[in-house]
């Protein structure tokens, strides 16, 4: 069986256990045992096992010595710390954009937007979650820092189950596609700061209704 897996293997399997976590079919604080990964995706233990720290450096499992490996729990206070690091971030990012030719990113994030609402309106969560995260990545992407890059993929590696969670209940709600067209036409302004003011709001004031969906 484990010949027809994918190579390289461990990287497979994190994409796998990947897709469990943020859907919710590994539920936060569930043990993730090795053995039971093993049993369900055909697979020998090493690459079980690696595929798990791949997770935790992504900061979706914590691992605890002589108990393993856990889905990440969030706390109010985790949270918070997550969307204003994110929120902060995220605003430096479009201050860097000052004094560059934004037609080829505006493009971009123009395309992501509008496959972001098809999305919304065919009731596809992976889909509108999948273009959110291309929207702020094309930003990072056109800038070239990798730094930054590599930071933010991280947090929002964190944020990912989350939001998914979120938008199961309310995706018909979710208004950043009106929050990036408003960005995006500040930009198409040359009004960088504006765009990253309203960049930063558009992240941190979905905080307290994510406390409040989740009930964190």
């Amino acid at each position: 069986m484990t010949d027809a897996l994918p190579k390289p293997l461990p990287y497979h399997l994190a994409a796998q256990i990947r897709k469990g976590i943020i859907a919710g079919r590994y539920a936060a604080g569930t043990s993730l045992r090795e053995e039971a990964l093993e049993a369900e995706y055909g697979s020998s233990r090493g690459p079980v096992r690696e595929a798990l720290r791949l997770l935790e450096l992504r900061g979706l499992v914590s691992h605890l010595p002589r108990r393993g490996f856990r889905v990440r729990e969030y706390s109010a206070k985790t949270v918070s710390e997550l969307y204003q690091l994110r929120s902060l971030l995220e605003r430096f990012a479009v201050v860097q954009l000052q004094g560059r030719d934004l037609a080829p990113v505006i493009v971009e994030l123009e395309g992501c937007n509008a496959r972001m609402l098809q999305s919304r309106e065919a009731g596809d969560v992976e889909g509108y979650l999948q273009e959110n995260v291309n929207f702020h990545a094309c930003i990072l992407a056109y800038l070239g820092n990798e730094a930054l890059t590599r930071t933010l993929a991280v947090l929002n590696e964190m944020a990912e189950p989350l939001r998914y969670a979120m938008l199961q209940k309310n995706l018909s709600r979710s208004r950043s596609v009106d929050d990036h067209r408003r960005i995006v036409g500040l930009l198409k302004k040359g009004r960088v700061a504006d765009a990253a003011l309203a960049t930063e709001r558009h992240i941190i004031d979905n905080l307290p209704r994510l406390l409040q969906e989740l009930r964190l």
